[in-house]
Parts: C-alpha cells; structure tokens; sequence
C-alpha cells in the first residue's frame, strides 16, 4: 500500500461522520428503504433496470440475523409495492453464514420464499475467499428450492473459471465483475491487465455454456471488449446484461449501450449502516479513494 494511500485509510476513521457521508452519497441512496426505492424508480424512468443492496456488515448475533432478514423480506415488498423494475442483492454473512450454515440458510428460505411470491430474482452476493466455498454451495442449494436467484463471481480469482463449471446449469445467472476484496496473490490476480484478461476468458466460457450474465464492470476497455464478443458469438440480448454501481460518472458510455439495445441495471446501495460499509471498502481497496473523489467532483447525473 503506497504512503497516501495508508494516510487516507488510516485516518478515515478519525474523519467526521458528517464527511465520511459527503463520500458515501456519491454512491449511497441513503439510510431508509425509501430512498433506494425513489432512486430506483427514478433510474427505471431512464431506461435502466435496478438492484437494490442492503448495506451491512458481517452478523455475528444469531437473532440478529433474524432482523436482517425481515429486512430483505421488507424489501421485496416495497419493490412490489412501488411497482418498479428492481431485484435484490443480498449478503449470506448477513444472515449467519459464518455462525452456522443452517442458521443461514433458515434465514434465507425465508427470504426466497418472499421473492417467490413476487416471482422477482435474488442474488446471492460474493464476499471475500473466507466464504468463496460456502457461498457456491448455498447458491446451488438455493437454485433447487427457488430457480430465480444465482450470484457473483469475481474475475481477480484464480479459481473463477473452474468455480464456472461448479455454477453451470440450464438456469445458471451469474453476475461477473473484476472483485474488491483484498486478496493475496496466492489465489488473485493481482496485475490489473491479468485481471481483465481473465474477465474475458471467464465471459467468453459463460456464454459457451449458455449462462446468463451480469456483466458488471465500469471498464470502458472491457466493456468495448464484451460487445465484441457479444457480436462474435451472436449471445442473445436476453442472456445477458451490463450493470455498474450507481453513482459512478459513466453516463455516456451506459446510455450508449441502452441506445444499441443492451440492458443496462444499477447496483444501489443504501441504509443505516452505510458507515460501516464506507470505511470497510477503503480498507479493504485503499484506491478506491480516487474513484471515489472523482465520482464527488463529476456527478452522474442519473442520480439528479
């Protein structure tokens, strides 16, 4: 970690709150369901599909998870309530997985039987390579009991392309993106062109496989790169999709692709514990304090 980069995630800590919240609107809907909601039907009016991200931390308190999950639960309604286009991205360690396996998954039937009964979809987030394992076998064992859902996996892993042929199936959805955690180079790549390089190897052997992908990424290079693929393997508009973090200043290059015809969707993070998530992702990627700064200073204004 370079010298500025220690001082930011060392003293982000000791920054006011009122500032760290300066940095986390940029990409932050705010505290309350309501305001992922508004931001959600304000991005469906553009042409962009959603997905809204309930920011937490690991639980560690069994009936904590239980709040956690009445809250995935709340929001399945208020998306079905306010009528919009717009999915759920959910975290297993949220719901226990790292007290008791069975514990989450409890949690998490509970949370796709109220996504089936709004036929909506639920993604099972990646987190870090603690839980790379037991995140693949909950998915598949999620698939069986609620087709509609599927989850991430991460371009920076050396084990993505194997991890590929654990996922594959005639309902696979997989959404692909570069990964934040810090990982060690035992496991990650950690040159960035190699990650990209692997990013395109693991798209290119989701399509063959006939998998529908979220293409996550805000790389122009990469994402000129996909609709080339895309055009090479003629992959049907209804296999896959572009998604990108809400508040990231990609404007044109994301209506560009809405305007050749490709889906565009919006992660959108929001609630209380956004402080938490704020200092967790600058210690977990001290760079993205410049993406970050950027973002502050360049707005996207699908956001306005």
């Amino acid at each position: 970690m370079g010298i500025l980069n220690s001082l930011v995630v060392g003293s982000a800590p000791l920054m006011p709150k009122f500032m760290i919240g300066k940095i986390a609107s940029v990409y932050v809907a705010g505290d309350k369901l309501e305001d992922g909601l508004k931001l959600a039907k304000k991005l469906n009016s553009k042409g962009f599909s959603a997905t809204l991200d309930l920011l937490g931390e690991e639980v560690t308190n069994r009936k904590q998870t239980n709040l956690v999950r009445n809250s995935y639960c709340d929001l399945f309604d208020g998306i079905a309530n306010w009528g919009i286009d717009c999915n759920v991205s959910l975290k297993l360690t949220a719901l226990g997985l790292k007290i008791d396996e069975e514990l989450c998954w409890d949690n998490l039937s509970v949370v796709l039987d109220k996504a089936k009964e709004y036929n909506n979809f639920i993604r099972l987030d990646m987190e870090n390579s603690e839980v790379t394992d037991s995140t693949i076998e909950m998915c598949k064992r999620a698939q069986k009991y609620y087709p509609k859902c599927g989850t991430v996996l991460q371009a920076y892993m050396k084990r993505t392309l194997d991890d590929i042929d654990l996922l594959k199936s005639h309902n696979t959805n997989i959404r692909l993106c570069k990964g934040a955690y810090k990982e060690s180079e035992d496991i990650a790549y950690q040159d960035y062109q190699e990650i990209r390089n692997n990013y395109m190897e693991s798209a290119e052997k989701m399509m063959d496989n006939g998998i529908y992908i979220g293409l996550a990424t805000h790389d122009n290079w990469l994402i000129e790169e996909l609709e080339k693929l895309i055009e090479k393997k003629a992959y049907k508009k209804n296999m896959y999709e572009f998604q990108a973090l809400s508040g990231v200043p990609i404007d044109k290059i994301l209506e560009k692709l809405i305007n050749e015809g490709h889906k565009v969707r919006y992660y959108i993070p929001y609630g209380p514990e956004w402080y938490a998530y704020s200092l967790r992702r600058m210690r977990e990627n001290p760079d993205i304090w410049k993406d970050t700064l950027k973002a502050f200073f360049f707005r996207s204004k699908h956001r306005k």
